[in-house]
């Protein structure tokens, strides 16, 4: 779990980051921008990744409460 929110975090960071020198590469006219552009898609594989990490872990969390009240 705390590695899926560390991911998370990370992505959320790394977009707004490269988000914000693409921003200011873009009104300034420097060619940052590519560079700024696979920042933003690294940030986002990482949230996403982040999110399912999370997912699976509540996932397995919820099935293994549904096994202990059964048994």
């Amino acid at each position: 779990m705390f590695v899926g929110r560390l991911l998370y975090i990370i992505g959320i960071g790394v977009v707004v980051g490269s988000g914000g020198v693409f921003l200011l590469g873009f009104f300034s006219g420097s060619g940052a921008s590519v560079t700024s552009s696979f920042g933003i898609l690294n940030g986002l594989i990482a949230m996403g990744v982040g999110d399912l990490v999370i997912q699976s872990n509540h996932k397995s969390n919820l099935e293994s409460r549904v096994e202990q009240r059964s048994s």
